[in-house]
């Protein structure tokens, strides 16, 4: 009988319109998009756009949903269908809504031996371009962070306490390649960091590092120019988000970088996380506004900008994607090799461990 699989209220579908026009207008979506709903017009030329930018690949490392929405935040449907129930007037403005559902396992500690075993510089720009390029796009869990909430943690624990907790050590497995936390990423640090991988990389000998070095290079050039798009930036503008931030968890980590699986970092990291968004709704990643009632004009100009932002966001994660499998692949040989050597002893820890 040619009945839709989905209703929709006039309340979604004059916002999806406003939007769709835009995207027409754009390029985004395309003519033959439009089956006669203007809901489905604007997800099939986000679906295609997010395809095209490289979600895909991305997808396979990092565990997440990006999405449009009138809503500050994720609910159900009966929870929409309600909230729509209430409204006397269609939304006057879309977000643009990141989050992720867990955080991609990055044990990094083989792949700055590596590094290191080209040029003792190596790890630390790396490291630093690579999580530079990762924190407009998530909130990244690494040593700079365990270490954070281990002084909190020690703060409070008695010295009997101390001695029988992992805390102390988080600071002395720090590879001493690296800077000590809490690690700088000034405009400065970034650009020697940049730079130095620039003109080690056409003398690099081990494939591996050369292809490590120029994927981190393209992932900063597609994370260069972009800040993080926090949903407590748009907290003062935006009616009740404020109060809702308040009584929100934090958002969760995209990743989780360690040394070694199951080594102190990752401890600190299971011990923070464990109790994240049990009480409490969790804040998304990312927000971005699309106000409708703007000029054709400005608002394709916003349109374009947030799209923009989600574009390099998609690119540059499927490129990160391709260091975490490397880096992966790299942590595995390692353990392949312990096992040839030790017979499925105990893993070691981080090579060139830092002394404090």
């Amino acid at each position: 009988m040619g009945i839709p699989w989905r209703f929709c209220t006039r309340w979604d579908e004059q916002p999806a319109a406003e939007l769709g026009k835009s995207l027409l207008r754009l390029g985004i979506c395309r003519p033959e998009d439009w089956t006669g709903n203007a809901v489905d017009f604007v997800e099939r030329g986000f679906q295609r756009f997010c395809k095209e930018n490289g979600a895909e690949d991305a997808g396979k490392i990092w565990q997440g949903s990006l999405w449009i929405t009138d809503s500050l935040f994720r609910m159900t449907e009966l929870e929409y269908y309600n909230s729509q129930s209430e409204m006397n007037a269609p939304a006057d403005t879309l977000f643009l809504l990141g989050e992720y559902e867990s955080a991609a396992s990055i044990p990094i500690g083989a792949a700055l031996t590596r590094l290191e075993c080209e040029d003792d510089l190596l790890p630390a720009a790396f490291y630093r371009a690579f999580v530079y390029s990762l924190y407009p796009w998530m909130r990244v869990y690494d040593y700079s962070e365990a270490h954070f909430h281990a002084e909190m943690v020690m703060d409070g624990l008695s010295e009997e306490e101390l001695q029988d907790s992992f805390y102390p050590k988080i600071a002395l497995s720090v590879p001493k390649c690296l800077p000590a936390p809490p690690v700088s990423f000034s405009r400065r640090s970034i650009t020697n960091a940049v730079k130095l991988l620039e003109s080690r990389i056409r003398n690099l000998r081990a494939s591996v590092v050369r292809r490590l070095v120029t994927d981190v290079l393209e992932m900063y050039e597609e994370s260069r120019g972009h800040e993080h798009r926090w949903p407590s930036q748009l907290a003062e503008e935006i009616p009740g988000l404020e109060e809702y931030l308040s009584d929100a968890d934090d958002c969760g980590p995209g990743c989780a970088i360690t040394w070694y699986e199951d080594d102190v970092i990752s401890a600190a990291f299971d011990d923070e996380m464990q109790y994240l968004g049990q009480n409490a709704a969790m804040q998304s990643s990312m927000m971005l506004r699309i106000r409708l009632t703007q000029p054709p004009h400005q608002l394709d100009r916003e349109v374009k900008q947030v799209f923009g932002h989600a574009g390099a966001m998609l690119r540059s994660l499927r490129v990160g994607a391709r260091i975490v499998n490397l880096i992966r692949e790299v942590d595995d040989e390692r353990l392949r090799e312990h096992r040839k050597k030790s017979g499925l002893q105990a893993q070691p820890g981080p090579a060139g461990v830092r002394d404090e």
